[in-house]
């Protein structure tokens, strides 16, 4: 029975049949078998956030659990982090609701490599494995070998699962073949990433089992060893799990012809209380099947509810309702309490459920204080009247508290954000009044308005976005952007591709860390194609760190193979630079050097502090490079330029010492965003393209505009610059201009939404500015139109004596992005700058000047 208090409405209760951990069928269903190939991926691949099987890895599965075993190859890692994963448990997830979270579990804690495996059915033994082995029977397992030496002994990891069990036992057994005696450590370590999620890890120490928790993501799972205990040391990546036995030894010592069999039982569900259940089912103790339906004071389910359960007064799991407010929890009999919240918002304080018997318990739980409204949103571009992808921040006012609907790893619900890629969301919130700020990037218009949610009403909002911004003939890209399968972080790539198109990014490459691969099916599952376009490619991380990092695209990805076909690194840069270079045949791609460290990299390659000449080789192959952060150009308006201290942090200001020595490297802009709240958008190139609709862009001629430089770094504001020598042609950033004698005329024009401003535009000679080629908003007001999109237009006259490149720009110095763009990022200045124009003034091609802007050529960490 379900006991209100404090908060608790009505109550329900239906007593069933079945235990939980009980199979209904009469016969089980088998156990399957089957190495992982083109044919039958679908069928047997998990789901889950942290899925990393390719093909000729191996699934062992039942209808309780699915794993995979990782083929057992020195070559085989997960990802760029998650490495020698060779013959162990890679991912691990219960099939009702499939969510794999598990980076690796590796049995031996990575000292054994495997190298050799077979199957075991009920009918054969030591079977090879094939590339297209299936099978299927009351029971399977997998056997993976590590050779021994006389140092180290031979183990043999099996994986087995029956028909009818809901875990997984992997069992090592050491045998030492010959030498002297040999101690054998009882350790494992497995990879379940927690930084940025909702993840809970048993507190360090010793305890019977060993579990983790993902609570957003609903994904737990349990370790156990027969007849040992376990000790565990977590931090936010890694668990090291010890086995102790009697008097707390962790250790076994072989001789030459004996052996020990450690034997591990792991269970998986959708929260703890799941994998514990799955547990004590094997032990033969009661659990039942717990129905929960949260409503509210109305009466209507409540999805996305979490719900605390506690036990003796600690908490014992956290479970989630599904759209309907439904939720089962598998429980032994036994006394709980539930806490419930949504949207980080506490719905019920504290509710008694009484567990008896066996069987099954359906309950109505009734948030009797819990009165939410619906918000019902609709945004449309104001050209066409057709729904537009539009990020929406909720905030509450007057005392209502803001909501937090998941972690920043998420995808449609993303903090206080919403994602609508169609511009339409409905959302159930607390009664009250919100902020909602209405955006979809800098190109257009944002809206700032209040709206009332009433209880048990529904409010509706539509708005139109204007495109206040003319970007014609260009295109807003971000060409470095992760999500999980980097290995470096865990959010969704579901959620990095939405953050991305209602950002209005029009061009992404896919460049996750050390593999190729690629956004398009996320694209077409959303239908937002029209707003997007994207190609395959990677960012190659090799050390050392941070130098060794490329982005590539376009690259030829190689769907479910290792590092989806891509080339590996290298601990020489300019050997990987060389190998990315020569990928796919020698492919014309676009190769861009990530945030350098500029002195190491061009002038100091053994990184003494003393010039030596650099990655010379490596510079060569460089197409473009990270000169971010964007808005420290603004230091070098300023009369008495750059100093030594601003210089350290100042990239684009090493950026224009480079083009006064002759290097010729267009500069580009990036938010490397690796999760999903505010990460993308905040940073962006405008690339020269010859069409306006994303779904008509060809990659190459992104690839080929870059290489030219003809490229607009920005955090916001669209800056435009061309310049012309009499009456010859008008060129553009990163083109060349022939100017006899020196005479040219530069045209410029900055336009910003309704949302940010600009109050400043200087053009570099030569890197170098100068007091008449500053333009401030208080200096010469006439350029800067106090109304409309276009924030300040000139057309000046120059006379240069020698050949020069020209960058040109803006930024504003009094003001700050805003809210629009998030609490961090809403921080930065607004700014942009244009690759430069490199003017010839005597027809015998531009020569750099060779000037080092007042400080020496930096060297590494300068």
């Amino acid at each position: 029975m379900l006991k209100p208090a404090a908060s608790l409405g009505l109550i329900a209760l239906v007593l069933g049949l079945s235990v939980w951990g009980i199979s209904q069928d009469r016969e089980a269903a088998p156990v399957e078998m089957a190495v992982l190939n083109e044919q039958n991926w679908d069928r047997f691949v998990p789901d889950g956030k942290e899925v990393d099987a390719i093909y000729g890895d191996i699934v062992l599965r039942n209808k309780y659990v699915t794993a995979v075993i990782a083929q057992p190859l020195a070559s085989r890692n997960a990802n760029m982090t998650v490495r020698t994963v060779g013959g162990c448990l890679l991912d691990f997830t219960a099939r009702q609701q499939q969510s794999d979270q598990l980076s690796c579990f590796y049995p031996g804690q990575r000292v054994f490599p495997y190298s050799e495996w077979t199957i075991t059915t009920p009918t054969e033994a030591d079977v090879a494995i094939t590339s297209t082995l299936e099978r299927h029977g009351g029971a399977g397992a997998v056997t993976v070998t590590s050779h021994g030496s006389e140092t180290r002994p031979t183990v043999k990891t099996t994986y087995s699962l029956a028909a009818d069990s809901r875990i997984l036992t992997v069992s090592s057994k050491f045998t030492h073949t010959a030498g002297s005696p040999i101690i054998v450590n009882l350790h494992d370590d497995m990879r379940i990433d927690g930084g940025k999620e909702d993840i809970v890890k048993a507190p360090n120490g010793t305890t019977d089992w060993y579990w983790v928790e993902d609570r957003y993501w609903q994904q737990a799972y349990g370790f156990r060893a027969t007849g040992l205990r376990v000790q565990s040391n977590s931090d936010a990546r890694r668990s090291a799990l010890t086995y102790l036995a009697n008097g707390d030894r962790d250790m076994v010592t072989l001789k030459a012809g004996e052996s020990f069999e450690l034997v591990r039982e792991l269970a998986c569900g959708a929260n703890r209380m799941a994998a514990k259940a799955a547990f004590d089912v094997t032990d033969g103790k009661p659990v039942v099947s717990v129905h929960l339906t949260a409503l509210d004071a109305a009466q209507r389910p409540v999805a996305e509810a979490q719900l605390n359960v506690k036990h003796e007064g600690s908490t014992i799991g956290v479970a989630r309702t599904d759209d309907r407010g439904n939720v089962t929890l598998p429980l032994p009999p036994g006394d709980y309490e539930l806490q419930a919240t949504v949207n980080g918002q506490v719905i019920i304080k504290s509710s008694t459920l009484i567990v008896t018997g066996s069987g099954e318990q359906r309950h109505s739980l009734v948030a009797s204080d819990y009165h939410p409204g619906t918000l019902r949103v609709a945004v449309v571009d104001k050209a066409n009247g057709q729904g537009l992808p539009a990020k929406i921040e909720i905030i509450g006012q007057d005392g209502v508290p803001t909501p937090d609907f998941a972690p920043e790893t998420a995808e449609f619900a993303v903090k206080n954000l919403r994602y609508a890629p169609h511009g339409e969301f409905t959302q159930d919130l607390q009664p009250g009044t919100y902020q909602l700020i209405v955006s979809h990037g800098p190109e257009y218009s944002a809206v700032f308005t209040n709206v009332e949610v009433k209880p048990g009403e529904t409010t509706n909002f539509n708005t139109s976005l204007v495109r206040q911004v003319d970007t014609t003939g260009w295109i807003s890209s971000d060409f470095h952007s992760h999500s999980s399968p980097s290995g470096d972080n865990t959010g969704s790539q579901l959620g990095r591709v939405l953050n991305l198109v209602c950002e209005h990014i029009e061009f992404a490459p896919c460049t996750e860390h050390n593999r190729i691969t690629t956004y398009q099916p996320h694209i077409e599952e959303l239908k937002i194609s029209p707003f997007l376009s994207s190609v395959t490619g990677m960012e190659l991380t090799g050390s050392p760190l941070p130098l060794n990092h490329q982005n590539a695209f376009p690259l030829h990805h190689h769907p479910h193979r290792q590092d989806g076909g891509g080339p590996q690194t290298d601990t020489d840069i300019e050997r990987q630079m060389q190998r990315l270079a020569a990928w796919d045949n020698g492919s014309d791609k676009l190769i861009q050097q990530n945030h350098p460290d500029v002195g190491w990299l061009f002038y100091d390659r053994d990184g003494n502090g003393d010039p030596d000449g650099g990655y010379s080789e490596s510079v060569a192959l460089i197409d473009v490079m990270e000169i971010h952060p964007v808005d420290r150009i603004l230091e070098s308006s300023e009369a008495d330029g750059v100093d030594t201290d601003e210089a350290k942090k100042n990239r684009i200001f090493k950026w224009l010492q480079l083009l006064n020595q002759g290097y010729r490297i267009p500069g580009v802009v990036n938010t490397d965003a690796h999760y999903n709240f505010h990460g993308s958008g905040w940073l962006r190139n405008w690339i020269a393209c010859s069409t306006d609709d994303p779904a008509k862009i060809d990659p190459m001629e992104i690839v080929h505009a870059s290489e030219e430089g003809r490229v607009i770094m920005s955090n916001g504001p669209f800056l435009r610059v061309q310049a012309q020598s009499g009456n010859g042609p008008q060129v553009t950033a990163g083109q060349d201009l022939r100017a006899n004698g020196g005479k040219l005329q530069l045209e410029i024009s900055v336009q910003c939404p309704d949302w940010h401003d600009i109050d400043i535009v200087f053009v570099l000679i030569n890197g170098r500015s100068s007091p008449e080629h500053v333009f401030t908003r208080s200096t010469h007001p006439q350029l800067f139109p106090a109304e409309g999109a276009v924030r300040f237009a000139t057309k000046l006259n120059l006379q240069l004596p020698t050949d020069a490149h020209l960058v040109v720009a803006t930024g504003g110095t009094e003001s700050t992005l805003g809210p629009v763009m998030g609490p961090s990022s809403g921080k930065t200045r607004p700014a942009a700058l244009a690759n430069p124009i490199f003017v010839d003034i005597d027809g015998n091609g531009f020569t750099p000047n060779k000037d080092t802007l007042g400080l020496p050529l930096p060297v590494k960490g300068d």
